[in-house]
């Protein structure tokens, strides 16, 4: 008798949609596979629950989709490149009317001693790969780091300038500076987006939300018309 109703308690569990921080595609709606891959930025780290960067995107979009987020704290471009295979590819959606990735790293890679002009190189093979498998890239610039010295913060500087210039041929890229109160790191603090202390660098909720915002708007450009 235990066996029979946990036989049927499985049944009705498998007759349950899939559990997913997004809507499952299909219902007249066009189908959109998004997913997030970089660093804590992308990761969401310090949002509070339910309020990750991929949760807030479903929400701001209004429309059928599947969004993941592989996006790791501290993970640098290059290490992205190379989990690419594991992270990135199996989840390419050949049946969705839109793959798209939203990424966001480099900083990591500064950090580590590597230069502008190495981190953007490992960023246009990343995009070259994404591109052939089907993927559409949308790419932010970098949050400047408080905890930069002088030269780090040039290199930075550097690659967020590369990424404008998008010689990788992304298909869109979000210029965080043309918000000062998100972008500025010498009055983090102050502006009410950012929870930490005494070195600011990631956002809190509300920066998250100022953040994803700007993000949604490039990232429903590229998206089907419903």
């Amino acid at each position: 008798m235990i066996s029979r109703l946990l036989a049927m308690f499985l049944l009705f569990l498998a007759a349950l949609p899939a559990a997913a921080e997004a809507q499952a595609c299909g219902n007249g709606q066009p189908c959109v596979n998004i997913l997030f891959d970089g660093d804590s930025i992308s990761a969401g780290y310090g949002t509070s629950p339910g309020k990750r960067p991929q949760q807030l995107m479903q929400q701001a979009l209004g429309q059928a989709a599947q969004i993941r987020n592989v996006a790791v704290g501290g993970r640098p471009v290059y290490v992205c490149l190379d989990r690419y295979p594991i992270d990135v590819a199996p989840n390419f959606d050949p049946a969705a009317r839109t793959n798209l990735i939203v990424f966001h790293a480099g900083d990591n890679d500064i950090a580590q001693g590597r230069d502008a002009d190495a981190t953007y190189q490992a960023f246009t093979t990343y995009v070259e790969t994404a591109h052939r498998q089907g993927w559409k890239v949308l790419v932010s610039t970098e949050l400047p780091r408080p905890d930069f010295d002088s030269a780090r913060e040039a290199a930075l500087l550097a690659y967020n300038r590369m990424l404008i210039a998008n010689g990788a041929g992304a298909d869109a890229v979000v210029d965080l500076s043309t918000v000062p109160r998100l972008y500025d790191p010498q009055n983090r603090e102050a502006s009410g987006w950012y929870s930490e202390t005494p070195v600011p660098i990631h956002p809190n909720d509300a920066g998250y939300a100022v953040l994803m915002n700007l993000l949604t708007v490039r990232a429903r450009e590229l998206l089907p018309q419903r």
